[in-house]
């Protein structure tokens, strides 16, 4: 693939470095950086050695994948699953999710997007490329693009500012395209809107019979022969994790602050650019009136209250005793109190009452306003307008930011030159004794682990297990402070024998027969229901209670007294008053679930014409991302991708 800024880009590599030094207003680091996702799929991960290219992982339509690229690719989302899922997150859940072949298939599509891209004529100019890159926050010092976390970036991912063009380029491309076809597919008609709002509305009522798999445990056992056999055909469910002893260099932000020198005209100018966090905030002191609504009430009693609200505000526009009108009426907590509710500042109230309430002058009048509670009315007592707070008076809170601010970036800086002076001694100790840096080094751990000053911190593991031992890391960044890791040991994770973990495997199985028998019994009642039977007859054969659920709506994703809808929410979806029973149970990890619908509530419709635009929104982004999907599902199938069978 050519270079992205054309057949002289290798000698322009440094050009977007230039034109975006000359957009830059910030001086300061902020921090280290070493991961940006760029891509349609995360590119990040970084190793000090790289694997060579054995061969390729996919050609899409003649252009090859190469294993490097999907290796960092896969390294990338497997960092984002640990940092984000910490130690529950197993191989066996890679296995399970198919990571290996949806990050394949990623690259695959971002392949294909690109060329319909390309056959299509879209480009992205050079100006697009630089505000695109400005505007990743990994590069930003509040809100400012900072050339220096940019060429840091570059430095610590060993990559050429061609190579990330390139790559932010083909980003912005696909982001172009996905838009494009996106903007094809979202037309949703009047009667799909309807169809939807009644049935995300409508409410029903479930009676149910639980079936607990813990009330079977007393009564079942494994033998020895079960167990064997369990633990043979799932050897790998009992594996024992990596154990990682690693040394490690702390480079504490706190140990630079108090070097920190500042003049004078240093604190002035900080002022003068954030004096927007230094000011004091606009704002009001208010009375309130509070005309309460019930959950439950109907559409009738609503419209009588808000009538009552509208006469309450037309004595107040008359009676200029407002607190005394508050006491009289207000069915709010503030009623004692004249309605007072002290002082407000911004960000206090829900919308669009606060919006509202700042609009108003001193000694206006609010209209009746619905809120959750009910319908409001307010008067405002007085104002204090916003205003900057003197300089002196805040000094001292700008020069403990600067020093912090500063004290990081020196950290960081430190961090740095340590990693580049070790990247061939790995001599972690004789760098402390040489620096008066703090080193220290763990005992053996596995992931989740709490680690003393470190605390259990996934990052660190992550870090940590991607090295060989011996290997020193890149700098880890774990706010406050700045890490260089070095791996002294390895314990190899194992199957252990048989013998050593008999005990856990029995457990294992007599949990599985207990499951295996709580589901049997639930649907046996299932289907003396589903054969006529009532469910309280069917309850009251087995000495159990019936319970209901209550009313919700079937949208709501959370069944109440059962647990999330999750897998059976298709089933739910299903019921009506002439087919009320599933054809299946629920399980959650409570339990199973026999259900059957108890009643149905319908929907308001005099409320479909408030809610019919935030509704057809999201119908509307639905529609285009299935839109979207099927437009990359004919790409492929009509494309020719061959596939290296060994890496799946």
């Amino acid at each position: 693939m050519s270079h992205p800024l054309g057949e002289g880009g290798i000698e322009r590599r440094g050009f977007m470095l230039r034109v975006l030094r000359e957009h830059a207003s910030s001086w300061m680091l902020r921090g280290i950086l070493v991961l940006v996702a760029v891509t349609f799929v995360s590119w990040g991960g970084y190793s000090l050695i790289r694997e060579k290219n054995i061969t390729y992982a996919a050609k899409v339509n003649g252009v090859v994948i190469q294993m490097k690229d999907y290796s960092d690719a896969y390294q990338g989302v497997i960092k984002q699953y640990r940092d984000a899922l910490g130690p529950s997150f197993s191989d066996k859940m890679i296995e399970d999710l198919g990571l290996k072949g949806k990050v394949l298939e990623d690259l695959i599509s971002k392949v294909l997007i690109l060329q319909e891209g390309a056959r299509m004529g879209l480009d992205v100019s050079d100006d697009e490329l630089r505000r695109g890159i400005e505007a990743i926050p990994s590069f930003q010092i509040n809100g400012q693009f900072d050339p220096r976390l940019y060429e840091r970036f570059l430095r610590l991912s060993r990559m050429s500012a061609g190579e990330f063009e390139q790559m932010q380029r083909e980003s912005l491309l696909i982001s172009k395209m996905v838009n494009l076809i996106r903007l094809n597919g979202g037309k949703v008609s009047e009667e799909e809107l309807l169809e939807t709002y009644l049935f995300e509305n409508e409410k029903i009522n479930l009676a149910f019979l639980k079936i607990n798999p813990e009330a079977f445990r007393g009564k079942i056992q494994a033998n020895e022969i079960e167990i064997k056999n369990y633990y043979q055909k799932n050897e790998e469910a009992f594996r024992t994790p990596n154990f990682l002893k690693v040394q490690y260099l702390i480079f504490r932000s706190s140990d630079y602050e108090g070097k920190v020198r500042l003049s004078t005209e240093e604190i002035r100018r900080n002022y003068d650019r954030k004096k927007e966090r230094y000011t004091i905030p606009r704002k009001v002191r208010a009375r309130e009136i509070l005309i309460k609504l019930d959950p439950e009430d109907p559409p009738q009693k609503v419209e009588e209250k808000k009538k009552r609200a509208e006469e309450i505000l037309e004595k107040a526009k008359t009676n200029k005793d407002f607190a005394a009108l508050a006491k009289q009426v207000s069915e709010s907590l503030t009623a004692s109190k004249g309605g007072d509710l002290g002082w407000i500042q911004k960000g206090t109230l829900v919308e669009p009452i606060e919006s509202a309430l700042f609009a108003l002058k001193k000694g206006d009048l609010s209209g009746v306003l619905r809120g959750k509670d009910g319908f409001y009315l307010f008067k405002i007592e007085d104002i204090v307008e916003e205003k900057p707070k003197p300089l002196e008076e805040v000094r001292d809170q700008i020069v403990q930011d600067l020093r912090k601010e500063k004290g990081r970036a020196e950290a960081s800086r430190h961090a740095d030159d340590a990693f580049y002076s070790l990247f061939r001694s790995r001599d972690l100790e004789g760098y402390a004794r040489e620096k008066g840096v703090s080193i220290r080094t763990t005992e053996f751990f596995k992931e989740g682990e709490e680690i003393p000053e470190i605390g259990r911190n996934p990052l660190f593991h992550s870090s940590a297990v991607s090295l060989k031992i011996g290997d020193i890391s890149p700098v880890v960044n774990i706010p406050p402070n700045f890490y260089v890791l070095k791996l002294l040991d390895k314990k190899e994770s194992r199957i252990p024998p048989f013998e050593e973990v008999k005990e856990e495997v029995r457990r294992k199985v007599i949990g599985e027969k207990v499951e295996e028998e709580a589901r049997q019994v639930a649907e046996t009642l299932l289907n003396q229901i589903r054969s006529g039977k009532s469910i309280r007859e069917v309850a009251k054969e087995r000495g159990s209670q019936v319970e209901e659920t209550g009313y919700f709506t079937r949208s709501q994703g959370m069944v109440p007294k059962i647990g999330p809808a999750g897998e059976f929410m298709g089933s739910l979806s299903s019921l009506t008053e002439k087919h009320p029973v599933p054809k299946e149970v629920f399980q959650t990890k409570d339990g199973y679930f026999v259900v059957k619908l108890s009643g149905v509530e319908q929907a308001d419709k005099n409320k479909f014409a408030t809610e019919k635009k935030n509704l057809e929104g999201r119908l509307i982004y639905q529609k285009q991302e299935e839109f979207f999907q099927s437009w990359l599902s004919q790409l492929r199938a009509k494309a020719k991708v061959e596939i290296n069978k060994e890496l799946l």
